[in-house]
């Protein structure tokens, strides 16, 4: 009856779990994304990246990154330590079963009265012990334990998640860089071969009286601008493809291209509805939940330690002076018994411990706050730079145009002799200069989508 009434005891006491139940944060969130003017239906945001980044030479670039960035290495060993506490936290739920195997030979003195005058001085002893220790979850600190190693291991997998995502726009986003900066070479030679024609042409009408060494300068200068730009941009070419390749995990080299500007526009685009509660899903946001939710649990823990512990404690073996009879049955010894065992007194070191972890569960509350409001506001922010960098897309191609046609006039009034070379100068700069920010602005419209891609959760799951 009384092992009856002990063990109902236990089971009682074992169902009680202290600290606040692990969940969710319960955060506000808008009805829509800011700039989301968008039929809600199947979203971009749900997309894997392969349907996204269709380009064959991008594809091949972010597999190899994904295959060999050190970062995504490292995340995902991450996971392998939380699996391993993980484990380690649920083998608190069994038996701890040990054993020791021991031989002593002692030796007495009889000075000492360690043994009687004439008697035999020395004796062995040998024995066997298996020992057991059982802890039982009175207060639910192993459970919360337990839940907090869940969400630990959880949160590492939705970080290595975002570190994916992450490295697959950074990736994407180099690579339109790269593909930028080739358009502006190209624009720069091609536009330093044309002012090399119109230096020849100005230097032939000077020798024949018709310019002057002003127009010759002026000429040489505009040559010269476009000429400079040259190896700047080649300099910033070497150092994008020097980015790309650490992305991959690779040393240093050059990078494989194909296509164009227009080819990669095609295919990234912003399709489909976008709602909010696409933004719940990003993996950093999933992670920040998961990150309090473990917090919380440890708040259990911290509470259950400032009580007592009941454990079940025990030694049985054999135990015997002489190694010849130790495994007879006279040499069995064994004591079993539970154990209680609880702080009295130690100066608030418990409390602080449980104040401590409130406040950490605090802050991550907090971080997770921090988190969801940043994916609106990344996803708000890109949604708005596509949309207006295709109006300055279609603004700035008006203005190439026009000053495209102001250079051709200014040349042909020039050589007809109707003005001097400086309105040819004035023209061709801004032609020129026109000619970079048209490429630049269809860069930013990719980079973009591909914030926008990230922002939205990267079709991670």
């Amino acid at each position: 009856m009384r092992a009856l009434v002990l063990f109902s005891c236990v089971l009682f006491l074992s169902s009680c779990v202290l600290g606040p139940q692990p969940g969710s944060p319960e955060t506000k969130v808008p009805g829509a994304i800011r700039g989301d003017s968008a039929a809600h239906g199947a979203s971009f945001g749900d997309k894997a990246w392969r349907q996204v980044f269709t380009d064959s030479s991008l594809r091949s670039l972010i597999e190899r990154a994904l295959a060999n960035n050190p970062d995504l290495v490292a995340a995902t060993y991450r996971i392998e330590q939380a699996r391993a506490r993980a484990n380690s936290a649920r083998s608190d739920w069994f038996p701890q079963i040990g054993g020791s195997a021991g031989a002593a030979a002692n030796y007495g003195s009889e000075n000492a009265g360690q043994t009687a005058p004439g008697g035999d001085r020395s004796s062995e002893s040998y024995d066997l012990t298996a020992l057991l220790s059982w802890e039982l979850d009175l207060w639910g600190g192993i459970r919360r334990s337990n839940e907090a190693a869940r969400s630990r291991l959880l949160e590492a997998e939705y970080l290595r998640d975002a570190v994916k995502t992450s490295l697959i726009a950074a990736v994407a986003s180099a690579y339109i860089e790269l593909k930028n900066l080739d358009e502006r070479l190209a624009i720069s030679k091609r536009t330093a071969e044309s002012r090399q024609s119109s230096l020849d042409l100005v230097i032939s009408r000077r020798d024949g009286g018709v310019s002057s060494d002003l127009d010759v300068g002026q000429s040489e200068a505009l040559l010269g601008q476009a000429r400079t730009a040259i190896p700047i941009t080649e300099q910033a070419i070497a150092a994008k493809e020097n980015e790309i390749r650490f992305l991959l995990g690779e040393y240093p080299a050059g990078v494989a291209r194909g296509g164009s500007l227009d080819r990669l526009e095609s295919a990234l685009s912003i399709e489909g509805g976008l709602p909010s509660s696409l933004l719940e899903r990003r993996p950093d946001v999933a992670a920040a939940s998961q990150a309090y939710q473990a917090a919380v649990a440890e708040i259990g823990v911290s509470e259950a330690l400032r009580l007592p512990s009941l454990a079940l404690t025990g030694s049985g073996g054999v135990i015997s002076g002489q190694l010849d009879n130790l495994l007879d049955s006279n040499s069995a010894a064994y004591t079993i018994g539970p154990r209680l065992a609880g702080p009295i007194f130690d100066a608030g070191r418990g409390k602080a411990r449980v104040d401590a972890a409130k406040a950490l569960a605090g802050e991550a509350l907090a971080a997770h706050d921090r988190a969801a409001k940043l994916a609106f506001r990344e996803a708000a922010d890109s949604l708005n730079a596509h949309l207006k960098t295709g109006e300055i897309i279609t603004e700035q191609s008006r203005l190439v145009a026009a000053n495209r046609k102001v250079a051709s006039v200014a040349n042909n009034r020039f050589q007809g002799g109707e003005s001097s070379y400086l309105e040819v100068l004035d023209a061709e700069r801004s032609l020129f200069n026109s000619e970079l920010e048209l490429t630049d602005a269809r860069r930013d419209r990719l980079l973009a989508v591909v914030q926008a891609y990230r922002a939205l959760g990267g079709g991670w799951k």
